[in-house]
């Protein structure tokens, strides 16, 4: 055919939605129809805007998905568990990160320190263990993740769903489009990675520019400082963990973790677990285990430490923030 001959082709206008209904891959699902139901009546979201947004929403399952850090590592068969969980987190670049963002932001930290009574390394550390101090925000969609979890069967629906209705109202509250927003797989936003409904109990506008912005580095800081304090944060306890010591290079004896409490005077008289170095705090502390590859370190950790862990709980979580925040410190001098 010459590129001048005539065709007969019919042009069809392509037809604009109306959103009468939820479109895509949600299309049809009942849960989700009755959730919108639901904003509509409580929250006063419209309808059509609503059906908008989730006829945009991805099947979260069907988006392949990276691999974790600790699991990538070539030699995982020879490291211990903890030495792979801290090589995600502190190492050189990282940590170099770490001083930049404390030296941008030293009269910020300083005056987070002063309100909440949280010394600066452990934001600092918050920050790292993150989003590497804002490298990453997070790979994926909100709107995917919190859709998927809360209306297609997962074992933690209804908390899912808690979350996306605090989703919507944030955005919309903040004047913030709920489509494109990226976060984790768990739907936590910004430098502090603060899950929705976090995000609007404990983020603050601490720049003063009238919006509460966690993608913002200064919002970021008092909101992390303000989350610790209303989470119990001592101010006066300035010990977070201290090392221990006890007979053998693997431990089984008791029970470790986070949510332990032990008597000091218990451990040391009846188990001959004692601190490697001086020992301030007087409380019961908490029991942690780091599984290293030819060897067991303990460590005690004070009531500050299950502040920390109460951001995320894992007693590996708590230990990489709390020695990230110490080896930015030390490099700082």
């Amino acid at each position: 055919m010459g590129i001048n001959t005539p065709t007969h082709t019919v042009q069809t206008e392509q037809a604009t939605p109306t959103y009468d209904e939820v479109l895509g891959e949600f299309q049809g699902n009942h849960q989700l129809i009755n959730f919108i139901e639901r904003m509509v009546a409580e929250h006063g979201f419209e309808r059509r805007y609503l059906n908008q947004i989730f006829s945009q929403a991805q099947n979260h399952q069907l988006i392949p998905q990276t691999k974790s850090c600790e699991t990538s590592y070539s030699s995982y068969a020879v490291t211990g568990k903890w030495d792979r969980y801290r090589n995600c987190f502190i190492y050189e670049k990282n940590i170099q990160r770490g001083l930049d963002f404390w030296n941008k932001y030293q009269d910020v930290l300083e005056r987070a320190e002063r309100r909440y009574g949280v010394p600066a390394e452990y934001i600092v550390g918050i920050v790292g263990i993150e989003t590497a101090y804002g490298v990453n925000f997070g790979k994926h969609r909100v709107i995917d993740v919190l859709t998927t979890k809360s209306m297609l069967g997962h074992r933690r629906a209804k908390f899912y769903t808690d979350e996306l209705e605090k989703y919507l109202i944030l955005t919309r509250d903040a004047g913030l489009e709920p489509t494109e927003l990226m976060g984790s797989t768990s739907g936590a936003l910004g430098y502090g990675q603060f899950i929705p409904s976090s995000y609007l109990r404990f983020a603050v506008d601490f720049n003063g520019d009238g919006s509460t912005d966690l993608w913002n580095a200064e919002d970021a800081i008092g909101s992390i400082a303000n989350y610790f304090a209303r989470n119990g944060w001592k101010r006066s306890l300035k010990q977070i963990a201290v090392r221990a010591k006890y007979r053998g290079n693997r431990f089984k004896r008791l029970k470790t973790g986070y949510k332990t409490k032990y008597s000091q005077y218990k451990l040391r008289k009846k188990h001959k677990i004692t601190p490697r170095s001086q020992m301030y705090y007087r409380g019961p502390v908490s029991l942690l285990h780091l599984h290293r590859a030819s060897y067991d370190e303990l460590w005690f950790g004070t009531h500050n430490f299950r502040v920390i862990t109460t951001y995320n709980h894992s007693s590996y979580y708590g230990m990489a923030v709390y020695q990230l925040a110490q080896e930015v410190k030390r490099r700082r001098g």
